[in-house]
């Protein structure tokens, strides 16, 4: 059996370091995942998950997945579902996992943090989105080829 070991770090920002020093090595790392959320109304893509994405390329050249992010509920939100998808086809990615639940935020301490699709539009932009993004995977056949790239998934 084939062992695959995903290692994540989160988005690098003003407070966050980038990942190099905790780097443990191409012997011990076959995908990267990186953890980032939307949590600001001016957030795109590039702003949210760009610098840590240059960051890991540094490092290696090993698949990459958004392996943890959401953004938050809002007239926006549809938006930026529609800049995730393109953000991950741009930069060449595996793909994402949305974190749809609530939790306690972060940045204000006591409040609860909505991460959910709750909104009919957010519902239909994610369902658009995932569908388009799923065309090439279904027109692939038993290739199993990455929507993105034409090659085999890892």
């Amino acid at each position: 059996m084939l062992f695959r070991s995903m290692w994540t770090v989160n988005i690098v920002g003003p407070s966050t370091p980038g990942p190099a020093p905790w780097w443990p090595g191409n012997s011990y790392v076959n995908w990267v995942g990186i953890d980032g959320y939307y949590r600001v109304p001016s957030a795109r893509f590039a702003t949210v998950f760009g610098t840590a994405i240059v960051d890991v390329r540094e490092l290696t050249s090993d698949p990459i997945l958004i392996s943890e992010t959401a953004a938050e509920p809002s007239d926006d939100q549809s938006a930026k579902i529609a800049d995730l998808f393109a953000g991950v086809h741009t930069y060449g990615l595996l793909g994402f996992a949305w974190f749809d639940a609530n939790d306690l935020s972060i940045s204000t301490p006591g409040k609860v943090q909505y991460w959910r699709l709750s909104s009919p539009a957010a519902l239909a932009a994610f369902r658009q989105n995932a569908k388009a993004w799923m065309k090439p995977l279904a027109n692939a056949g038993a290739g199993n080829l990455h929507p993105l790239s034409g090659s085999s998934s890892p």
